[in-house]
């Protein structure tokens, strides 16, 4: 089997880039392993055990105007499906718009945000994704969904596509030479205290962390004042002075020695803070599957998480809940870690982790692959 893998976030979405790595990972783990391509510039991923694919480029003003004809008019992807043809790939994975009748175009949707926060998105974006959506799931041979949670929400707002939905869950791999650092090591790069509570999300507004400041805020009123680490995009493309305000706020409380930001880091650092934090926190408004707590599960750490249905669905063991709109709730749960939880590794949570990782892993390739088989058999039908 010939599997293409097409770009998946960027400097915007890094979580996407990420779902990428884990996959590729995960595929690398089986015993029979299909061929692996990556189209386009494959920009931050690991490309071990993949071949990389440069896509067709329409070499005179003809075809390029028949390209724009096809994408525009007949909805499907002249210059995809002739890279594709070419290559003989049999899985393209995501896929949008149709590349032909020899390729299996499965169509990924990490969550529906836009119908759950429509705020966030204007009049005339929602009106495009709703049409981008149907046209993707129409054209796609099966369309792939991370939790069970996304796929009531498909069931909801397009039950005509109920049939052709899978779930793949997709499981966060660890660094190889992760274990052979003492984590606290690369705190100390960040000038960070020994102890920490870490929130490695992107700064985007519906993450969250204005409710953090405010039980933040509950908090040191009582006496108490934990140290909440932040990495992550600082860029909210939607509301650009997110941020800003943000910041603004921590000095107004004078939590400038207690929330720090530190910014992206690279992602093997990001797993030594997450070793090395007490716990890692993820108060989201709205998630997919979430990539932070696919991480910390992964490495066997402690979480506080918003009580949203999909955290009740992959949260790791003796995870904490709060009310995602409850700053007095989030106060206590923040709380409890603090006095109670230790810095750095959890030698028994983290052994168990080890223990099941590879295991997890090979499931969610394998289950990639079933996938796939089912996209093939589509095409004959």
């Amino acid at each position: 089997m010939r599997i293409a893998i097409n770009e998946v976030g960027g400097n915007d979405w890094t979580g996407g880039i990420t779902y990428r790595n884990n996959l590729i990972k995960a595929l690398n783990t089986l015993r029979e392993k299909p061929e692996l391509y990556i189209i386009g510039k494959a920009d931050g991923v690991n490309v071990e055990g993949c071949s990389r694919i440069n896509p067709y480029l329409p070499g005179n003003w003809v075809l390029k105007k028949y390209d724009s004809f096809s994408r525009h008019i007949r909805k499907k992807d002249f210059v995809m499906g002739k890279t594709l043809k070419e290559y003989k790939i049999d899985v393209l994975f995501p896929g949008r718009m149709s590349p032909g009748n020899k390729t299996a175009s499965i169509y990924w949707i990490p969550d529906f945000q836009y119908k759950h926060l429509p705020y966030l998105y204007s009049k005339i974006q929602i009106k495009n994704l709703n049409e981008k959506l149907h046209r993707y799931f129409t054209d796609a041979a099966l369309v792939v969904v991370s939790s069970q949670d996304a796929r009531s929400d498909l069931e909801k707002f397009f039950p005509e596509y109920s049939l052709k939905t899978r779930i793949l869950s997709f499981v966060a791999h660890v660094p190889e030479n992760l274990y052979n650092i003492e984590p606290k090591s690369i705190a100390d790069i960040y000038h960070l205290p020994e102890d920490f509570i870490y929130l490695p999300n992107q700064f985007w507004a519906h993450k969250n962390h204005r409710l953090v400041l405010e039980a933040m805020k509950l908090l040191k009123r009582s006496g108490i004042n934990p140290v909440i680490v932040c990495s992550g995009n600082p860029v909210d493309s939607r509301d650009p002075l997110h941020l800003a305000s943000l910041m603004k706020k921590i000095s107004e409380y004078n939590m400038r020695n207690q929330f720090l930001i530190i910014g992206l880091v690279p992602h093997d650092h990001l797993y030594s803070l997450i070793r090395q934090s007490k716990c890692v926190i993820n108060p989201s408004l709205f998630e997919g599957w979430s990539t932070t707590v696919e991480e910390s599960k992964s490495v066997g750490k402690r979480m506080i998480l918003s009580n949203l249905p999909v955290h009740l669905e992959q949260a790791p063991p003796e995870s904490i809940f709060f009310k995602s709109d409850d700053a007095q709730d989030l106060a206590g749960s923040i709380k409890e870690a603090w006095l109670n939880f230790d810095s750095g590794p959890d030698l028994i949570l983290e052994k168990e982790a080890r223990q099941e990782l590879n295991g997890r892993m090979r499931s969610f390739g394998e289950a990639f692959i079933e996938i796939c088989l089912e996209a093939i058999e589509t095409l004959k039908q």
